[in-house]
C-alpha cells in the first residue's frame, strides 16, 4: 500500500470514510492517523509507510474542504523509484536524535518524556537515515525491550552536573541499571557514579561497569550485592592501562575476604590511581590483612581507607598498623567497629601506640568501638596525647572520651561510655547545659574563635566560661603586650559563655549578649560560685563548616590538636626561685667522693700488693720514694683508669702490651736510644710475671697491668731509663724524672674534673630528675645478665653495650671504646681491686654518669641542620636530653616510650613567669 502524506496534511481528512479498503489496510491507516493526531507529529516522509503492500492505494492532496477519494488502480502508477525521488525531492527536516536535547535543565525532564511519545518515529528515522540513537533513544528503547518505566536514571536531571550520575537509595535493580548502561553508551563524559543502595545484583555490575570501567573516576557501589561476576568483571577493568577509578566504595556487598583480596591483589599487580578505598562491611577477618598491608605500602597514592564493621582482630590489627607507621600518604583511617583489642597474642595495642605518637601525616583516625582493655585505653591516651597532626579523632565504644581539645580522657571509676553526647549538670533552675563528648573537630565542624577582654585595670586572673564545657574555667593568661587572648576551637551554632575577672563575673562588650536570667554553678579556683547574669555572651557559628581544605589537605585553623590549655598558679603556690646546691641534688645520697682519707687507703693497699720494694733495694729511699708517688698518686691512679679502659680483659679493667706502647709513646718514654721498645717490653713482662701470688685471680690478668702493677710498672721503667743509664744519680731521682716527663700528658686525665665543670650543675640534675622514671625502667630491663640469684641488681659492661647498640649510636664518631671509657670513668674508686667484683658491676648512680659521658661524646644534634662543631658546643644538659629521648624511643618499654619519647619541646625552654 503506497500512502502519499504532503506537508499540509490536514487532520480533518482523517475523518472521510473509507469504505473500499482491505480490512488490513484499513488497520494501517489507523495506526498512520494516530500518528497524526500526535501533537509532536511530524510531517516529513515516513519510509517504513512506504513499502508496497499486495494492494496500493494512493492518496492525492485536496483541498482543505474536500474529502480524501480513493484513485483507482490504473491512476497514477507509482513504482519505488518513484517514491524515493519524491522523498528525496521533499524540503529537509532536521531528524528528532538530530536536535540536541539537554541532559540537565528545567526542560530536560519534558523533552526526554516528548521524546518517549515519538520513540516510534525516532527508530524509523535513524534506520532510514542510519543515524547513531541518542542517549535518549538507547535508555528508552532498553526500556521498551526490559518492559520499565522511562525514569529518567540520574542522566536526565533538572540540577547537578552532567559528568556526575547520582541516584543513590533509588533501588532501582538490575533491570534499570541495564537501561543506565544503554544511556551511557553515547554518554563518555560521566565521570562519577554514585549508585549506592540499588539493588544492583551481578547481572547489573556486569552491564554496567562493562560500559564505564574506562571512564569512572568515582565509582560508589555500596549497599549492593555486585557477587562474584561483579568482582571479576571489576577486576577486569581495573586492570586496564586507561583505568582512571580514583575513588572505589564497596561497602556492605558481603563479599567476604576471598572476593575482597582478589580485588587487592588487582590493585597491586597495576598502576592504579585509587586515592579511596571503601571495604566496610565485607566480613573480613584476618584473612585479609597480608594483601591489607601490602596494599597500604605499595599504593603510593592511597589517601582514605575505610574497614568499618568488619571483623579484623589483634593480629590482622597488628599487621594494619605497622604499614600504616611506615606509609606516608595516608591522611583517613576508620577502622571502627572492629575487634583489634582482642589480642590473640598480639601487640596491635603497641603498634597502635607506635603509630598515634609518631604519625605526622593522617587527619582523621576511627578507632571506636574496638574491644580495647582499660589497659589498652590508657597506652593509647598517653600515645595521642603527643600528636598535634590528627585534627579528628573518634574512640566511641571505648574506655574515654574525646574533650573539646582533642584529648582522650580515661576515667577508671566510669564503665564504657555510650555514643554521642551526654546531658550534664542542670543548674538551679533547671536549665540544662550539654557538654561535648567523642569530639571530632572535622566531623562537627569546629570553628576557631579568638576571645579577647579589653583590660580596665587589673584583670589577672582572668578565667572564660563556655557552655559546651560545662562552663568549667580557662584561664586566660597575659600577653606581653598586656592584652588577654585566647585562641579555642568551639562548636557548629551558637555558643554562650562569660567571664570572671579577680573572681566577678562579667560579660564582655566585644561579643554580641542575649538576655539570660538564670542562676549558674560555676568552679572557679576549686571554690564553688553561684551568680546570675541578665545578659550573657554569644557567639553564633556557621553550620556543615569544612575545618579541612580538601585541595591541599590542611586544616584552616592555627589552633594544634591537643593544645593544653594554659596553667593558672595562684600567687601563694608559685614556686620561690631555688639556689641550687649539690645537697638537694640527684647525686648526693648515693655519690661518694675521693677524699684525702679513701685515696690513701688506696694507695698503700696498691703499695703493699707491687713489688716496689725488690726494685728499690736501697731502704733509705724506700720511703722516699713512696711519698713520692703518693704526692702523684690521684694522677697516676686517673691514668691508669684511662688508659686500662682502652682494651679491658672482658669486665676486667687492664692496660694490655697495645696499650702500654700507646702510653709510652704519648709520653716519650721510648727514644731508641737510652730505652728501646725491647727494653718497654721487658718491663712489662718483669712487671706481670712479678705478681706470682695472685696467680689464677681472674680479677688479674697475667698478661695485663691491673692498677698497683700500674706504679709499680712507672718505677721499674725509671730504674731502667735514667738509673741504669745514669742520667740519675738515685732511685728517687730516677722516679721524680719520669713523673715529671709523663706529667703533661698525664695531668689531662681527671674524671672528677669533668664532673665538677661539666656534669654537676642544676640543669644536669633537673633533666636526670624529669627522666629518673625512664632511667629507672631502662636500668632494670638492662641489669639481668651477670646477676645471680638473690644478688643485688647490676649492670655490666655488655649491657651498656646493649643500649648503645638498639639506640643506633655507633658510627665513625663513636666507638665501642668510647662506650668503655664511659663505663670505667663513671665507675668510683674502689680500694681493693683484686678481691671485689665491684669495679665491674655498674648501680643505678653510676649507670646515669655514664649515659651522660656518652650524651657529651655523641652531640645528638638539636636541629637536624647542626654542624658537628655546633652540636659539640651544646650544653651539656641539651645534650644529655637528646640522649634521653632517643634511649626512651628504643631502649623502654611501652609505657615509657609514650610518656617520654615524643615531646613537644625541651624542659629547658623557658616559659612565662605566670604559667
Amino acid at each position: 500500500m503506497h500512502i502519499g502524506l504532503s506537508n499540509n496534511f490536514q487532520i480533518q481528512n482523517s475523518k472521510r470514510k473509507i469504505t473500499s479498503l482491505h480490512s488490513n489496510e484499513t488497520e494501517e491507516i489507523r495506526r498512520t492517523l494516530s500518528i497524526a493526531n500526535s501533537p509532536d507529529f511530524n510531517c516529513s516522509p515516513l519510509p517504513q509507510l512506504y513499502s508496497p503492500p499486495s494492494k496500493k492505494l494512493m492518496f492525492q492532496r485536496v483541498p482543505r474542504s474536500d474529502v480524501l477519494k480513493p484513485l483507482k488502480k490504473d491512476d497514477n502508477k507509482m513504482n519505488e523509484k518513484d517514491i524515493i525521488k519524491q522523498l528525496q525531492e521533499s524540503p529537509e527536516q532536521k531528524l528528532e536524535d538530530q536536535i540536541h536535547k539537554p541532559l540537565v535543565g528545567s526542560q530536560s525532564a519534558r523533552s526526554y518524556f516528548q521524546h518517549f511519545k515519538v520513540l516510534n518515529k525516532v527508530r524509523q528515522q535513524n534506520e532510514y537515515h542510519k543515524i547513531n540513537d541518542s542517549i535518549q533513544t538507547q535508555m528508552l528503547n532498553q526500556a521498551e525491550c526490559s518492559e520499565a518505566l522511562p525514569c529518567k536514571l540520574g542522566l536526565v536531571k533538572m540540577n547537578g552536573n552532567e559528568s556526575q550520575v547520582t541516584i543513590n537509595n533509588h533501588h532501582y535493580g538490575d533491570k534499570y541499571i541495564k537501561m543506565l548502561s544503554e544511556g551511557l553508551k553515547q554518554n563518555q563524559g560521566v565521570k562519577e557514579f554514585f549508585l549506592s543502595n540499588n539493588r544492583i545484583k551481578q547481572s547489573g555490575a556486569v552491564s554496567l561497569l562493562n560500559q564505564i570501567g574506562k571512564q569512572a573516576i568515582v565509582l560508589d557501589l555500596s549497599k549492593n550485592e555486585i557477587g562474584q561476576l561483579g568482582v571479576d568483571c571489576l577486576c577486569q577493568q581495573l586492570q586496564l592501562r586507561d583505568n582512571k577509578i580514583k575513588v572505589l566504595n564497596l561497602e556492605d556487598n558481603k563479599l567476604g575476604d576471598k572476593f575482597v583480596i582478589k580485588i587487592l591483589n588487582c590493585l597491586l599487580s597495576t598502576t592504579n590511581k585509587v586515592k579511596s578505598l571503601n571495604i566496610s562491611k565485607n566480613y573480613l577477618t584476618n584473612e585479609v590483612s597480608d594483601v591489607l598491608k601490602d596494599t597500604i605500602l605499595q599504593l603510593d597514592l592511597l589517601e582514605e581507607l575505610y574497614l568499618h564493621w568488619n571483623q579484623i582482630k589483634g593480629i590482622g590489627g597488628q599487621k594494619i598498623f605497622e604499614a600504616l607507621i611506615e606509609n606516608k600518604t595516608m591522611i583517613v583511617f576508620d577502622g571502627s567497629w572492629n575487634c583489634f583489642g582482642i589480642s590473640e597474642k598480639s601487640n596491635s595495642t603497641q603498634k597502635i601506640c607506635e603509630f598515634l605518637s609518631s604519625n605526622k601525616i593522617m587527619l582523621h583516625c576511627d578507632l571506636s568501638a574496638n574491644q580495647f582493655t582499660l589497659q589498652d585505653c590508657k597506652l593509647i591516651a598517653a600515645s595521642l596525647k603527643f600528636n598535634r597532626s590528627m585534627y579528628g579523632f573518634h574512640f566511641n565504644g571505648n574506655w574515654g572520651i574525646v574533650d573539646p581539645r582533642g584529648f582522650l580522657i580515661i576515667d577508671e571509676n566510669s564503665q564504657q561510655k555510650p555514643l554521642g553526647e551526654t546531658p550534664r549538670i542542670k543548674g538551679l533552675d533547671q536549665i540544662t547545659t550539654l557538654r561535648y563528648e567523642n569530639v571530632c573537630w572535622i566531623c562537627q565542624g569546629w570553628q576557631e574563635q579568638m576571645y579577647e577582654w579589653t583590660p580596665e585595670g587589673e584583670c589577672d586572673p582572668l578565667f572564660l566560661h563556655m557552655d559546651f564545657e560545662d562552663y568549667k574555667q580557662v584561664y586566660i593568661p597575659k600577653k606581653l603586650d598586656n592584652t588577654y587572648k585566647l585562641p579555642l576551637m568551639v562548636p557548629a551554632g551558637q555558643t554562650q559563655f562569660l567571664f570572671t575577672v579577680i573572681d566577678n563575673q562579667m560579660i564582655s562588650n566585644n561579643f554580641d549578649q542575649i538576655p539570660f536570667g538564670h542562676l549558674l554553678k560555676l568552679k572557679v579556683n576549686g571554690n564553688s560560685i553561684t551568680c546570675q547574669l541578665d545578659n550573657i555572651n554569644i557567639i553564633t557559628k556557621l553550620r556543615h563548616y569544612q575545618l579541612m581544605d580538601k585541595k591541599e589537605l590542611k586544616a584552616l585553623t592555627s589552633i594544634l590538636p591537643r593544645t593544653p590549655d594554659p596553667l593558672y598558679i595562684p600567687p601563694k603556690l608559685k614556686k620561690q626561685k631555688r639556689i641550687w646546691t649539690f645537697p638537694i641534688s640527684i647525686w648526693f645520697k648515693d655519690f661518694r667522693f675521693e677524699n684525702e682519707e679513701f685515696l690513701r687507703k688506696c694507695f698503700e693497699k696498691d703499695w703493699s700488693c707491687s713489688k716496689i720494694m725488690k726494685v728499690v733495694k736501697n731502704p733509705d729511699e724506700l720511703n722516699e720514694v713512696k711519698n713520692l708517688l703518693w704526692k702523684d698518686y690521684k694522677m697516676i691512679k686517673e691514668t691508669y683508669r684511662w688508659y686500662s679502659s682502652y682494651n679491658p680483659t672482658g669486665d676486667i679493667w687492664s692496660i694490655s702490651s697495645n696499650v702500654i706502647t700507646e702510653f709510652s709513646s704519648a709520653t716519650e718514654l721510648v727514644d731508641n736510644k737510652t730505652f728501646k721498645l725491647s727494653d718497654l717490653d721487658l718491663k712489662f713482662i718483669a712487671t706481670c710475671a712479678a705478681s706470682i701470688e695472685y696467680k689464677g685471680n681472674y680479677r688479674n690478668p697475667e698478661r695485663a697491668l691491673c692498677r698497683y702493677q700500674f706504679m709499680e710498672f712507672l718505677v721499674r721503667v725509671a730504674d731502667d731509663k735514667y738509673l741504669k743509664q745514669k742520667q740519675a744519680s738515685s732511685m728517687l731521682e730516677s722516679v721524680q724524672m719520669i713523673l715529671q716527663q709523663c706529667r703533661p700528658i698525664m695531668e689531662q686525665y681527671n674524671a672528677q674534673k669533668w664532673r665538677d665543670e661539666r656534669y654537676f650543675n642544676e640543669q644536669c640534675d633537673d633533666c636526670l630528675k624529669y627522666f629518673k622514671p625512664l632511667l629507672n625502667n631502662v636500668y632494670n630491663r638492662f641489669s639481668s645478665k651477670k646477676v645471680k640469684p638473690g644478688q643485688k641488681k647490676f649492670m655490666c659492661l655488655d649491657e651498656l653495650h646493649d643500649i648503645c647498640g638498639n639506640a643506633g649510636l655507633f658510627d665513625e664518631k663513636f666507638v665501642d671504646r668510647d662506650a668503655d671509657l664511659a663505663f670505667n670513668l663513671s665507675m668510683m674508686l674502689q680500694i681493693d681491686e683484686l678481691e671485689s667484683d665491684r669495679i665491674f658491676q655498674m648501680a643505678f648512680i653510676e649507670f646515669m654518669e655514664a649515659l651522660t659521658r656518652i650524651s657529651e661524646k655523641v652531640s645528638l644534634p638539636a636541629t637536624p641542620d647542626m654542624t658537628w662543631e655546633q652540636r659539640q658546643q651544646q650544653p651539656l644538659h641539651i645534650k644529655l636530653e637528646r640522649l634521653l629521648i632517643l634511649i626512651a624511643q628504643t631502649c623502654a618499654s611501652e609505657d615509657y616510650k609514650q610518656q617520654f619519647g615524643n615531646p613537644q619541646k625541651s624542659i629547658f625552654d623557658i616559659q612565662p613567669e605566670d604559667d
